[in-house]
């Protein structure tokens, strides 16, 4: 279909243009910024490129042959990736300035909001994004150290919350044969209810089998 036709760029520019992050936004502008000449690499901490496309999103919501197809498409376009590439870590912000034109910052936030509770520090408790994207490797087939697995079959279960996210945690728990599990909206939620993302757009009632929307 038209999303996935490769669009090359007549003007081609010397700028290099270096796009920390392979999320969503990270993604989006690499895709951009190459269709308009510039010559783009991503990098990206983890061993896979996609972000939260790969690591927290459920196959069961985005199967992720679907982010394969995009970033073959990225790649015929021009994108260079570099994985496992932590920047102001493994490679020094000062070293990757020099080599780029321009720098894009798109890595996201990996830090949960805390949920200040008592006993919050008990065994057990576990942030979403923790526990999605562990299940997420194991789909994919990594190997999961047995000291931080998280493992909730044969197990009751509450999440908090009640977004997207916890109905994701909610839908793994139930692939994962769980006893029970409750999910708990949070009160006081900031999110206006006219502009809560659910209500927009087409709704997808399944992604399996999906190959492109």
């Amino acid at each position: 279909d038209r999303n996935h036709q490769n669009t090359h760029s007549d003007n081609k520019r010397d700028q290099r243009v270096s796009v920390i992050g392979s999320g969503p936004a990270g993604l989006a502008c690499a895709q951009q910024l190459a269709r308009a000449g510039y010559r783009v690499t991503v990098f990206e901490k983890a061993d896979r490129i996609g972000g939260l496309l790969r690591y927290g999103i459920p196959d069961f919501r985005l199967d992720k042959r679907m982010v394969d197809r995009r970033l073959q498409q990225l790649e015929a376009e021009g994108v260079s990736f570099r994985t496992g590439v932590h920047v102001g870590v493994s490679l020094a912000v000062p070293e990757l300035q020099q080599s780029s034109d321009a720098m894009v910052l798109a890595c996201g936030s990996g830090q949960p909001r805390e949920v200040v509770v008592p006993d919050r520090e008990l065994r057990g408790i576990h942030y979403a994004l923790d526990f999605l994207s562990q299940q997420n490797r194991r789909v994919a087939g990594d190997e999961i150290a047995s000291a931080s697995v998280i493992d909730a079959r044969d197990k009751s279960v509450v999440v908090i919350g009640g977004g997207d996210t916890g109905s994701d945690c909610c839908g793994f728990n139930r692939r994962m044969a769980v006893g029970r599990s409750s999910r708990c909206p949070t009160s006081g939620s900031r999110c206006r209810p006219d502009l809560c993302c659910w209500r927009w757009g087409m709704p997808i009632l399944c992604m399996r089998g999906c190959w492109s929307i």
